[in-house]
């Protein structure tokens, strides 16, 4: 229909301007054609107006071939100064303002336009980037692709046998693609960031709102400028990146798995008093577990990481202090089926459904998937690793991040989300699990995490493995220390809790890897970041 309603244009053009028949063949040689007009892209930004990703247009001056009379030179000079207008006169292209651009269309100069995307760099792995088509490639930029990039427009445009562009007959403006608002809160994800750096090792902050599921916080280590990719070769950079050792693009808060640790306990404490298991029933803790066959022979040691033991350990009590030899005979105690029922129940290795690409599932092991897997059968050694967050399981920081999230709203989880509003339309809180718990066991299991940040110990007992980190903080915490073992170097460093206990408003994970003990690297990051989040909301 275009094709038609251009040639009758023309034909238009023929009849009622051109009249005399010397440039009858002039006016046959000219063609129509239709052009794409680019839409803005929408802008990504933050609750207080903070933009993160935002569209700029380029404008190019080009002169090459064009004879410029003396006195449209001189004012080229006032127009773009002088060393612009040399350049500009010995044929190069320059860049100019969109003011300078109209006075030089004005005087005959080409002009063209150029959308390029910017980045302010702050949660590169949330907001994304932009491919060489404009297109979402990761983060925001990906997800929410079909409402940033808004519609293309067109223009009819006459052009001469040399390739001209005579004029533009007819134009349909492009649409602009929505603005998309962030969970994410400046002060926080900006501190997260600072945090990493100063650690130096590859790590995770994820500071949410268990009560609805936004993300105020996802800082991934080592990160990247976005701004890389603007430019050209594209792909070069990217390729480049990519195959970087170090991994700065992975957003290791949902694409990574990890062994938890004695993170996952909780998990298996909840399981425990869900069985009927008795809390009050301890062991004596000597810093070592002798697993013995059905003959009573023993056929494997597994030690606690105090190799001095705890002494008498109940569930309270092994819950605060991490006790390993408690854990590996509650394991073993509830076996493997009905620890694959809990991770099962709350859809623990199962996608979070946060609205980035780029989410990898985790894997809670059973005896079906080893033999499917390995061809091998399950051995009470692999329940045993199990029970402490070893062995087969792996696990993402953002999957991590639903379980705490689980307990601090007894029972209920909403879907994580980085969007707040497209456009006008705000993103409405979703519930993605809800399992009804009796309050006693949930009264118990958070008294048990309030222990690990409060708990100081005294001349028989040792204290919470997070109390140094968390001693004299203003609110109560409930959280978990883990020490995931890797194969080589040191321990994963973990730390999952949330904050106030009674009416929880604030949940965190923090994973550095290879960063040692949870209680001595994750836990006290995590105090630090609750430390801002509470000074912000105070002011």
């Amino acid at each position: 229909m275009m094709a038609s309603f251009s040639l009758l244009l023309i034909k238009a053009y023929k009849l009622q301007v051109i009249e005399h028949d010397v440039h009858s063949s002039f006016i046959e040689s000219l063609e129509s054609r239709i052009k794409d007009i680019p839409p803005l892209r929408g802008k990504i930004k933050l609750d207080d107006g903070t933009i993160l990703a935002w569209d700029e247009i380029l404008y190019t001056a080009d002169a090459w071939g064009m004879n410029i009379p003396e006195e449209i030179k001189k004012k080229l000079e006032k127009i773009v100064g002088r060393r612009k207008a040399m350049k500009l006169l010995l044929g190069e292209k320059i860049l100019v303002s969109k003011g300078e651009a109209e006075l030089l269309k004005s005087f005959g100069i080409k002009v063209s336009e150029k959308i390029v995307r910017r980045y302010k760099n702050l949660a590169p792995h949330v907001v994304g980037y932009i491919g060489s088509e404009r297109e979402g490639i990761s983060g925001v930029e990906k997800a929410y692709d079909e409402v940033l990039k808004g519609q293309k427009g067109s223009e009819l445009v006459v052009i001469d046998p040399s390739g001209k562009e005579l004029g533009k007959v007819v134009e349909v403006p492009p649409i602009p693609g929505k603005d998309v608002v962030l969970t994410l809160k400046k002060e926080l994800q900006e501190f997260a960031e600072k945090v990493l750096k100063e650690v130096g090792k590859a790590g995770v902050i994820i500071v949410s709102n268990p009560k609805t599921g936004e993300i105020y916080t996802l800082a991934s280590f080592p990160s990247f400028d976005p701004n890389t990719f603007t430019g050209e070769m594209f792909y070069r950079k990217w390729l480049r990146m990519k195959n970087d050792p170090k991994a700065p693009l992975l957003n290791r808060a949902i694409s990574a798995l990890y062994p938890p640790g004695s993170s996952i306990k909780p998990l298996y404490a909840l399981a425990f008093l869900l069985n009927n298991g008795d809390p009050n029933e301890g062991i004596v803790c000597k810093g070592r577990f002798a697993y013995k066959n059905k003959e009573g022979k023993v056929v494997a040691i597994y030690k606690d990481w105090k190799i001095s033991g705890h002494g008498f350990v109940d569930l309270r009590k092994a819950l605060r202090v991490s006790c390993n030899v408690y854990f590996y005979q509650l394991g073993l105690k509830l076996g493997i089926e009905k620890m694959k029922k809990m991770a099962s129940l709350l859809r623990l290795d199962d996608k979070t459904g946060i609205d980035l690409p780029g989410e990898v599932r985790g894997i809670f092991p059973s005896p079906s998937w080893k033999m499917e897997k390995y061809g091998e059968p399950w051995y009470p050694g692999d329940t045993i690793l199990l029970s402490i967050g070893q062995g087969y399981i792996l696990l993402t920081p953002m999957e991590m991040l639903n379980l705490i999230s689980f307990i601090a709203n007894r029972g209920k989880v909403f879907k994580p989300h980085v969007v707040k509003k497209v456009g006008k339309e705000y993103i409405k809180p979703k519930v993605i699990l809800s399992v009804d718990i009796e309050k006693d066991v949930w009264d118990y299991l958070i008294r048990a995490l309030k222990d690990v940040t409060s708990f100081p110990g005294n001349e028989n007992e040792d204290p919470g493995t997070a109390y140094k980190a968390f001693k004299d903080f203003d609110h109560p915490v409930a959280g978990k220390t883990g020490t995931a073992e890797t194969s080589q170097g040191k321990p994963h460093s973990w730390f999952i809790g949330f904050s106030p206990i009674e009416n929880p408003e604030v949940a965190i994970v923090v994973l550095i890897e290879k960063g040692g003990y949870g209680s001595e690297m994750a836990a006290p990051i995590a105090r630090r970041m609750l430390d801002l989040y509470f000074k912000l909301k105070s002011h």
